[in-house]
């Protein structure tokens, strides 16, 4: 389970402004409640939803012009007959236990079923008989997972023993069902949640084994070295929603149980953990009948994550050029990904690692502005004018190019003419920028300066 808390809880004016919202729906004499995982959240003490909506149920008259949340996506769901019956009837269609609660303007929770102790507990449990429920295909272990990483809720003991009971039959499951799944669980809000009860269940132990041996993998090292697995769940849930990112988040560190050394010094490394976490993921990629378009992008991304890591302020524009033009169309990819892969609790390096990603991305931008810019004097204008002159290659040249230049740029010449438009202005104009003696076209700027 990651450690690190990635969103903080709602503080109290945020909540203030939810319940706002529902007594704005009720105001005609009606009544609304925020329902579901949104109200589990709360009554658990938990951060509120980042990607999934807020529900809430409205029964009887609608407020004209109510407010909408002001972060994240809300839906309203109209109830058909009397308050709370109906709202009991909505509740019991959730497919968590957990989730059958609501909470109406005043704060107060209702829970027709005495599930708030699930909230609390962070514990999931489905409705009806368990063993019913899981008893219903061998893709009930991979949906178990996926509500487990879109609530943060962690399935009881009796689902546990259900699931690593029958964790094998999850080999029989179509490949393409393997695929959208376990998707599903990486995309999720708490990823790591549902990887991890994966791995409980020892489910994950036979779809994913290159990850799972990184399970712990520090303690079996004499020297010390970050907890990988640890990292690479907390990892995942940073990551923009992306499968392509967050496959390559899962995978970036699998390379490590094959490639750690420890020196004479007692430093530990990983030698080239990239390029074979690269290779291990194009196995994982056959496993699941990935998308080969999907593949690639994942592969890329692990074996050139650490290039944009060690980004620092002293890099020219030539450098960042050239890993625009190296990354190519998986530039955004491995931006998305560098910019969450630390795990610090040092507060310092946490800014200096958001500092260093903001900064590379807008050296980016720039950089490619600046390419982008059509250029103001056309090609060839070099060669013409050291064919009228009959002079060689040399700073000169430079000089005379800044100079037409600036004034395009001020608007004193128009752009894109013909080059012997240019010489003619040239000529005209800074006649002195053409007085180089020939022979001496590489020692003029140097001698002007003496």
């Amino acid at each position: 389970m990651p450690q690190e808390v990635v969103n903080a809880k709602p503080d109290s004016s945020y909540i203030e402004q939810l319940q706002r919202i529902l007594g704005e729906l009720s105001a005609n004499g009606g009544q609304a409640w925020l329902v579901g995982q949104a109200a589990c959240a709360l009554v658990g003490d938990q951060p509120l939803p980042r990607f999934a909506p807020w529900r809430i149920a409205v029964a009887g008259p609608i407020a004209p012009g109510a407010g909408v949340a002001p972060n994240g996506s809300i839906t309203v769901e109209t109830l058909e007959g009397e308050g709370e019956h109906a709202l009991g009837l909505l509740l019991t269609a959730e497919p968590i236990r957990a989730w059958a609660l609501a909470m109406d303007a005043r704060g107060q929770t209702i829970d027709p079923w005495n599930q708030a102790a699930d909230a609390r507990d962070r514990r999931l449990r489905v409705p009806g008989d368990p063993r019913a429920w899981m008893a219903e295909g061998p893709e009930r272990v991979l949906d178990l997972a996926v509500l487990a990483a879109r609530s943060g809720l962690v399935p009881d003991k009796e689902l546990l023993r259900l699931a690593r009971r029958d964790a094998g039959n999850v080999l029989s499951v179509d490949r393409a069902v393997w695929a959208e799944r376990f998707g599903a669980v990486l995309l999720s809000e708490h990823a790591g949640t549902g990887l991890q009860f994966l791995h409980d269940c020892e489910a994950l132990q036979r779809m994913v084994p290159e990850v799972c041996l990184m399970v712990d993998f520090h303690k079996s090292c004499p020297v010390h070295h970050k907890d990988i697995w640890d990292h690479t769940l907390q990892v995942i849930e940073k990551c923009p929603q992306s499968l392509a990112v967050r496959w390559a988040a899962l995978m970036h560190d699998s390379g490590k149980v094959w490639t750690r050394s420890v020196n004479k010094a007692g430093k530990v490394h990983f030698f080239r953990h990239e390029e074979l976490g690269a290779s291990l993921m194009e196995g994982v990629a056959g496993r699941f009948h990935l998308d080969p378009a999907l593949r690639d992008r994942v592969v890329y991304v692990i074996g050139n994550h650490a290039r944009a890591n060690v980004y620092a302020a002293e890099w020219t524009d030539s450098a960042v050029r050239r890993l625009i033009r190296d990354m190519g169309a998986n530039l955004e990819d491995v931006l998305a990904f560098s910019s969450s892969d630390f795990t610090t609790k040092r507060q310092w390096r946490i800014a200096e690692v958001r500092s260093l990603a903001q900064e590379l991305h807008k050296r980016i931008r720039e950089v490619a502005a600046e390419d982008a810019k059509v250029p103001p004097l056309p090609k060839g204008l070099g060669h013409v004018i050291m064919q009228a002159t009959g002079l060689a290659p040399g700073p000169w040249l430079g000089e005379v190019q800044r100079w037409l230049e600036n004034e395009v740029e001020d608007g004193r010449v128009p752009p894109l003419l013909e080059a012997s438009a240019y010489l003619e202005y040239l000529q005209a104009h800074a006649p002195g920028l053409l007085d180089v003696k020939k022979g001496n076209e590489r020692q003029r700027v140097a001698r002007e300066k003496k």
